[in-house]
């Protein structure tokens, strides 16, 4: 069991459709010692929570209404939610496939957990989510956390400098 407190200034926004599942993400988000968790069953009233108070830290379920978790992503990391574009977002993906989380890494979450989730699983994630600094990208094709985890170093440790070459054009 976790030493309650352990985050006390963080608030929560969690996101999620299902009654059974938010039942069971709350019980162990309180068990991490969250300060504030608040819910929401659908985007709208997400919206309504980030514009109002301001979450900290935004777990999500993947199974979004009305507006899906790609739309959503994109108004968060835009700026259009009312909170830093660089909150850490934390998915529960249900569906754990290759192609399903490269497309939620793809559209700027921070971390995600797959299905079938255990309380370990997510506290590592939403701690990995809250603690780890990553350099937030904000680009035309890309805004999020930095997709890469290692640090790359030699020769090859510079091979992305040409993703800055369309920020800037000369005349």
């Amino acid at each position: 069991m976790a030493s309650k407190n352990q985050f006390p200034d963080v608030r929560v926004l969690l996101v999620e459709r299902q009654a059974q599942n938010m039942s069971l993400y709350r019980f162990a988000l309180e068990d991490m010692g969250f300060g504030k968790i608040m819910f929401a069953t659908n985007t709208e009233e997400a919206m309504d929570q980030m514009y109002f108070n301001g979450p900290s830290l935004i777990i999500l379920g993947d199974e979004l209404f009305p507006t899906s978790l790609l739309d959503f992503m994109d108004d968060i990391r835009s700026g259009r939610t009312g909170v830093a574009k660089d909150v850490p977002v934390v998915v529960i993906a249900t569906n754990g496939t290759k192609k399903a989380i490269e497309k939620a890494r793809d559209c700027g979450v921070t971390e995600i957990v797959t299905m079938p989730i255990s309380a370990k699983g997510l506290r590592l994630r939403v701690c990995a989510a809250l603690k780890t600094s990553r350099e937030f990208i904000d680009r035309q094709a890309y805004r999020g956390p930095d997709r890469r985890r290692r640090q790359v170093s030699g020769k090859n440790s510079n091979r992305r400098t040409s993703d800055h070459l369309d920020d800037h054009i000369e005349i």
